[in-house]
């Protein structure tokens, strides 16, 4: 994923290491809690990450995974691309979804949004994400990745997200959640908590190089972050190259699956 690298917030020292470390990435199969113990930064959960499932993202763009090596180099959940807009499916989904899966490792999708002023365009790309996503109720909540805003002002922008975020609850009985960057929330979407208070309460913060994320919407109306992309230099056992890193905020995935969200939500 591409994001704004202008509003990173880097505090001294220990934040740089931690950004120098980011940007090295751990030795290949090391967990980001090994990583950074050995920066002497250990001890603080928001910095190692300390007892927090470990995850990856990914897309076409980390090619062939080799998905067993992942599984044992202790990822517990992986997020991979599904679609773009109303065109394009990732064509690496496919295989990702069913060997991630095959693995063990807890899976979902998410979608990257190009809004446009057209006529239910929100609406048309929920339905081709859903299509195309092939998600289960094993499978964790999905994600909207908006992290650009097609010309919308911030109106327009906070009413195509909804509508989107909408239309995917009302075809998969859950509620997605929000792929985000602090600073492209509070320039595109005025930091808006309307997408929180509407019950969308899960968010994926990408924030790189800090102790703990910036959470937008005056900390998701309360709700605080659930997961975290703390990266975008990380490397894994069985994926060439760089790889997008993250953090679950909590101690049990199967609660954040599309299963067992659905069981929670009132009729």
């Amino acid at each position: 994923m591409i994001h704004n690298h202008r509003m990173l917030r880097v505090v001294p020292f220990a934040a740089a290491v931690l950004l120098a470390l980011a940007v090295a990435g751990p030795a290949r199969g090391a967990s980001p809690t090994t990583a950074v113990a050995r920066s002497g930064m250990g001890g603080s959960t928001y910095v190692a990450g300390a007892g927090l499932p470990d995850g990856i993202d990914v897309s076409h763009w980390q090619g062939f995974i080799r998905w067993h090596k992942v599984a044992a180099a202790g990822v517990d959940f992986a997020i991979a691309k599904a679609t773009d807009g109303t065109w394009m499916v990732d064509p690496r989904y496919a295989r990702n979804e069913a060997r991630a899966e095959a693995n063990g490792i807890f899976f979902t999708a998410y979608h990257y949004a190009r809004p446009t002023t057209a006529t239910n365009d929100a609406v048309k790309e929920a339905d081709f994400f859903v299509k195309n996503a092939n998600l289960t109720g094993d499978n964790l909540v999905p994600a909207l990745d908006i992290e650009t805003s097609g010309g919308l002002d911030r109106h327009q922008l906070r009413g195509w997200v909804l509508s989107w975020l909408d239309e995917v609850d009302q075809k998969l009985g859950v509620k997605p959640m929000i792929y985000t960057s602090p600073s492209f929330w509070a320039y595109y979407l005025g930091n808006t908590q309307i997408v929180a208070r509407r019950g969308y309460q899960v968010v994926w913060v990408a924030h790189w190089g800090v102790y703990k994320p910036r959470v937008p919407a005056k900390d998701w109306n309360k709700n605080g972050w659930t997961y975290w992309q703390w990266t975008s230099q990380s490397h894994v056992a069985g994926i060439y190259g760089h790889v997008d890193r993250d953090w679950f905020h909590g101690d049990d995935l199967t609660a954040l699956t599309i299963g067992s969200m659905r069981a929670q939500s009132p009729d």
